[in-house]
């Protein structure tokens, strides 16, 4: 008579740490290789923990328009003697006026610096509260509270996040994401993401909706290809914005440096929905403690 296999509890426990470090193991290897996204929000804003910089430098070229340029810069500092719970910010942030001249976009970029307090760090939660200022004329104060919460169920990894601010100019806002990982094999993933951001002083909601499916080739190339969806909702549920494209991706020098080019196709409510397309390119730094 075969023998049966009694499965024990810490059997269970054992297969449950494997799976989730597989679902992490493949979707931060996505998010090592694609950590920005071209224009459509802050490209050097860093979510997680640990001293870390990043340099970047795009071009961007519309049918019918200039050539537009952005610099980008974010660091994150772990602060000395402080149990790795304060970390210092400085970032330029994303705008949607872009330079036409490359020089003068390092010169003309906003920049904000701030402190962020690490709350709490963990396997199922990471919470942290930023204090800093945006620089301009005049400065603009800012205090912001931001959790992350990931969930697993079966093979599909979700993750929840959850900002809370308030800005001296723009007022109390929030934003609300949610996104589900997939990987389809050991080196390919299948992502779906969603975004809602809310300003109380305008009291309507900015709608992303995005999907892609990433293939990291080998550790030199990786490619996705990506649709997205952008709308609001102040006079009713409505989307002004749609794009679909390729992001190209490689590793140009060691494994800190990053080129990438993306064609893509534009439809917008402004331009009575003709397609555009569009090119995009990007240097990139990447420096990790």
């Amino acid at each position: 008579m075969a023998r049966q296999t009694v499965v024990t509890d810490d059997m269970a426990e054992r297969s449950r740490r494997w799976l989730v470090r597989h679902l992490d193991s493949i979707s931060g290897g996505i998010d090592t290789f694609f950590v920005d996204k071209f224009f459509n929000e802050d490209v050097t804003d860093i979510d997680s923990v640990g001293s870390q910089a990043r340099f970047s430098f795009f071009t961007r070229r519309e049918l019918g328009k200039p050539v537009d340029y952005k610099f980008g810069v974010g660091i994150n500092i772990e602060l000395p003697h402080t149990n790795e719970r304060l970390n210092l910010l400085l970032q330029s942030e994303d705008e949607d006026v872009r330079e036409s001249d490359p020089f003068e976009s390092p010169e003309n970029a906003t920049y904000s610096s701030a402190l962020r307090f690490i709350i709490n760090e963990s396997e199922r939660w990471i919470a942290t509260a930023d204090a800093g200022v945006r620089w301009g004329i005049p400065p603009d104060p800012f205090v912001r509270f931001r959790a992350r919460r990931p969930f697993y169920f079966d093979y599909w990894n979700f993750r929840i996040s959850q900002e809370f601010n308030y800005y001296t100019t723009d007022g109390y806002g929030s934003e609300t994401g949610f996104r589900f990982d997939l990987p389809l094999s050991i080196r390919k993933l299948l992502r779906l993401e969603t975004e809602a951001e809310y300003l109380l002083n305008n009291d309507y909601f900015k709608l992303t909706y995005g999907g892609g499916l990433y293939h990291e080739i080998n550790h030199i190339y990786a490619y996705a290809l990506l649709a997205q969806a952008r709308g609001d909702t102040e006079a009713g549920i409505e989307f002004r914005e749609y794009e679909a494209g390729v992001r190209l991706r490689r590793r140009v020098y060691k494994d800190w440096m990053f080129a990438e080019v993306q064609p893509m196709y534009v439809w917008t409510e402004e331009n009575d929905w003709e397609p555009r397309p569009v090119i995009m390119f990007l240097i990139q730094a990447e420096f990790y403690q």
